[in-house]
């Protein structure tokens, strides 16, 4: 994915301030959770690193790219929303690569690719199993390995 570097990050809805000035550096690979109650700007944060919502004041970089203004397209990453999104007619494998063959991957890419982010998030023996056939928890990891 690369080097995600907030600088000063603030969210403003009219005079309400919703983010805080935050800085941030998450490296290359890093794995990242925020936590924190209802309504302390966990999902607003994430939506001003994905470009859905607008960042009010400072910076975000994305490999050292500043990517403040840029669209969502622009920014090469993807959100996962609570509702899964997940194609109901197809494997969790089909549902993990989805985004690679549609994209014009080759099928050997896939499938590695697929093989691990499914052994990472411990889905490997679900692969040819159908949304609808998992608990909520699995559904939710078979929607982050297809992000």
């Amino acid at each position: 994915m690369g080097a995600i570097r907030l600088q000063a990050v603030e969210k403003w809805f009219g005079d309400a301030q919703v983010i805080k000035g935050v800085d941030l550096d998450i490296a290359d690979g890093e794995f990242v959770i925020f936590v924190g109650p209802s309504g302390c700007g966990k999902s607003t944060l994430l939506r001003l690193v994905s470009g859905l919502e607008e960042i009010s004041r400072g910076s975000l970089f994305i490999d050292d790219r500043d990517v403040t203004a840029e669209p969502p397209s622009g920014r090469g990453l993807a959100m996962v929303f609570q509702s899964y999104a997940l194609y109901p007619h197809m494997t969790v494998g089909e549902n993990m690569g989805f985004g690679l063959k549609t994209a014009g991957a080759p099928k050997t890419e896939i499938e590695s690719k697929v093989a691990e982010a499914s052994r990472v998030l411990k889905l490997d023996a679900l692969l040819d199993r159908r949304p609808k056939d998992l608990s909520g928890g699995q559904r939710q990891r078979v929607a982050i390995g297809r992000s």
